[in-house]
């Protein structure tokens, strides 16, 4: 049986922020290096600087039996590593891949898996360099990806107050796919692909590094929550504007009418950058270079931890949850 109070009374986040606290404390970090508690760690090497992350997928908590094809799983498994690695303004460099399968896996759909993180590595300059396999009662998928930097990493504590808050692509389809299948509906083929296909934003992270972003950090757990996260480590504060969240039409519909997959929903793996405002003016070419879009969501603030979501008459929005969290409430 365990002892002490359990994960579930403080959430998630909150048990990782004081564990990464008590890890940094007895094991500082050296001159160049980032330990715990950012989208990656970062390592000095005789060659430069190297940075790793490491995420899992497990089955009914990530996906449920049917929603995915093996090579889906494959490549949403690689998708939420890279854009870790994307945030940090890293190039890919190598994968491990490790896998803990049910006894009644075929071996068809073990290879479909594993090749399709080799070719996903492939695709973006990296390669599957090796793992593990071993036997369990539920599907789970842990990849180990480690990047190269060529330039100073994107922290979450580099964001200063009168900044933009930038986002690329567009939010909450992924939130809205899963909330379709669990009340029994089929999403779409645009949203399923969303969420099956996520595209790491790894071109972006690289650009807007050198262009100047002072932070970053990729949306997994959902807008309100990562920029919470990044606002903690920056101690500022931040104000978003709802109207302002990119969204596709299916989106639009659904927090028109009350919803907020924008602000809420996690797993889109988008990217949330700080820019100067000086950048404001670049913005068009910066997201050509990127190829994908970006826009302007809001701006940070001098007040500490204090996140407004406003509505289009400037109101704050009330929101009915704050994103994903593995041991918070589930209401």
């Amino acid at each position: 049986m365990p002892d002490g109070d359990s994960i579930t009374g403080g959430g998630e986040h909150e048990f990782l922020k004081n564990l990464c606290a008590r890890l940094q404390s007895e094991n500082p970090p050296a001159s160049g290096e980032v330990g715990p508690g950012d989208d990656g760690a970062v390592f000095a090497t005789s060659a430069g600087s190297l940075v790793a992350t490491t995420d899992s997928l497990v089955e009914n908590v990530h996906f449920r039996e049917g929603w995915l094809s093996a090579e889906e799983l494959g490549l949403r498994a690689m998708a939420a590593n890279l854009s870790d690695l994307a945030a940090m303004g890293a190039t890919p460099s190598k994968i491990l891949l490790s896998l803990i399968l049910p006894e009644t896996t075929s071996e068809e759909t073990t290879e479909a898996l594993t090749m399709a993180v080799a070719q996903e590595a492939r695709r973006q300059g990296a390669t599957l360099a090796g793992g593990n396999l071993s036997r369990g009662s539920e599907l789970s998928i842990t990849i180990t990806a480690l990047g190269v930097l060529e330039q100073p990493p994107l922290l979450r504590s580099g964001a200063s107050r009168d900044e933009l808050l930038v986002v690329t692509g567009s939010l909450g389809d992924a939130a809205l796919a899963v909330h379709l299948w669990e009340s029994g509906e089929t999403p779409d083929p645009p949203l399923r692909e969303r969420f099956a296909r996520p595209k790491a934003r790894l071109r972006a992270g690289s650009v807007l590094a050198r262009a100047g972003a002072t932070a970053a950090i990729d949306i997994s757990d959902g807008l309100v929550a990562d920029l919470g996260h990044l606002c903690r480590a920056s101690g500022i504060g931040a104000i978003v504007e709802r109207e302002s969240l990119p969204r596709s039409q299916a989106v639009d519909r659904r927090d028109a009418m009350g919803s907020d997959f924008a602000a809420n929903g996690g797993e889109d793996y988008e990217v949330l950058f700080t820019l100067p405002q000086s950048l404001d003016k670049d913005l068009a070419k910066l997201a050509g270079q990127c190829g994908i879009s970006l826009s302007v969501i809001g701006k940070t603030t001098d007040q500490p931890e204090a996140i407004t979501l406003s509505d289009a008459q400037g109101n704050p929005h009330p929101l009915s949850r704050s994103g994903f969290d593995h041991f918070g409430s589930k209401s």
